[in-house]
């Protein structure tokens, strides 16, 4: 009987250490198991995000175009697509700082960068120290080596459409403002003004405000600069019409305060019966203070310019500068880095070819208006 009981326990036992080997094994098949599904769900995760991203679906991933607010004073001319980019984008801007006109493009184009952080894109600007087209060739040779994505530039001239033209080649997506680099270039897009149509809206504001007649001088920042040719041949083609308007002289400032100031102090030495300038380009406010360090009382003689810029403005208040036209610098830099994010990751083309900035005139009398303080 003690035997039989013996057997039986011993029975039990076996069971009973079976059993647990069985649990155990169990048990750490369900670890491994949740382990495994763990990882997948990871994995699972870090696929649904970047799907998610790329899809535009998930609102926390980056702020959607209907939320980015803009500068005060500023309208968008063009909204970033609502994706995120699967692979990094690379875009540089090449344009020349050294000066207030190249520090509101920065503005736009820094803008951007901030606007597409979030949608996996890098924007760097590139500056040129000057005008020189060989510099800016430079540059966009230096684009290419380093394998951007896409560049956008102030276009210069004609001896730029070469460079331009091997960006291009080389598969890179090329957008240009302000200046086209020729007329047959491959650039697959532009943002500015009608250089020669702007010549003619602020030279005919010359024009009414002399009442057709009287002495003026042009200071341009640069023949070689086709933007710049541009504006004077079309403020040219206004005047040359006016027979009582006499042409003291065409300068070259490059786009220099300092310059212009110079010039003009000059002009009123030679050319004590002058009625008007024109300055086509950059450093208006440095011939506005020439005539206000000169005596010369605001309006007395006519000074009209381009660009609604601090300093320039400062002197349209105070009458010195007596016509201004806008062309909207801050959406050359912005609008094209922001288009070119667009085409790459949502194969968005451009609204045109050719993107337009028609621009608005600023006067001492409307000012306050057109640039509320």
């Amino acid at each position: 009987m003690v035997r039989k009981q013996r057997g039986l326990w011993q029975s039990a036992l076996l069971v009973l250490v079976a059993l647990a080997v069985v649990l155990a094994g169990c048990g750490g098949g369900s670890n491994s198991g949740s382990s495994s599904s763990s990882s997948s769900s990871s994995s699972s995760s870090s696929g649904s995000g970047s799907n998610s991203g790329s899809s535009g679906s998930d609102s926390a991933s980056f702020v959607k175009a209907a939320d980015i607010k803009a500068p005060e004073g500023v309208s968008l001319m063009v909204l970033p697509a609502d994706v995120v980019a699967d692979k990094r984008i690379r875009i540089a801007t090449i344009m020349v700082q050294n000066n207030p006109f190249g520090m509101a493009v920065k503005k736009g184009t820094d803008f951007a960068a901030e606007v597409l952080a979030d949608r996996n894109v890098k924007v760097d600007w590139i500056s040129v120290p000057d005008f020189d087209a060989k510099k800016f060739e430079e540059a966009i040779d230096n684009t290419i080596t380093a394998q951007y994505d896409a560049i956008t530039l102030f276009g210069v001239s004609e001896a730029l459409q070469p460079a331009v033209d091997r960006a291009v080649d080389e598969g890179m997506l090329v957008y240009t403002f302000n200046t086209e680099p020729g007329d047959n270039s491959k650039r697959q897009a532009y943002w500015g003004q009608d250089g020669f149509a702007g010549g003619q809206k602020i030279g005919q504001a010359l024009v009414d405000q002399l009442n057709g007649e009287g002495e003026y001088a042009i200071i341009t920042g640069s023949f070689a600069v086709l933007g710049h040719e541009l504006r004077r041949q079309g403020a040219r083609d206004v005047f040359d019409k006016q027979p009582n308007m006499k042409l003291v002289g065409e300068f070259e400032n490059q786009d220099k305060g300092e310059e212009a100031y110079n010039i003009v102090q000059n002009l009123l030495t030679s050319n004590p019966n002058l009625k008007g300038i024109y300055v086509t380009a950059g450093g208006p406010f440095g011939a506005a203070k020439a005539l206000k360090d000169a005596g010369i009382a605001p309006g007395q003689i006519k000074l009209v310019a381009h660009d609604w810029l601090d300093e320039t403005i400062a002197y349209v208040r105070e009458g010195y500068i007596t016509a201004v036209l806008d062309q909207d610098p801050f959406n050359q830099g912005y609008a094209p880095v922001v288009a070119a994010f667009n085409k790459l990751a949502a194969g968005q083309d451009p609204a045109n070819e050719i993107n337009w900035i028609e621009g608005d005139i600023a006067t001492p009398e409307n000012v306050n208006e057109k640039v509320p303080q």
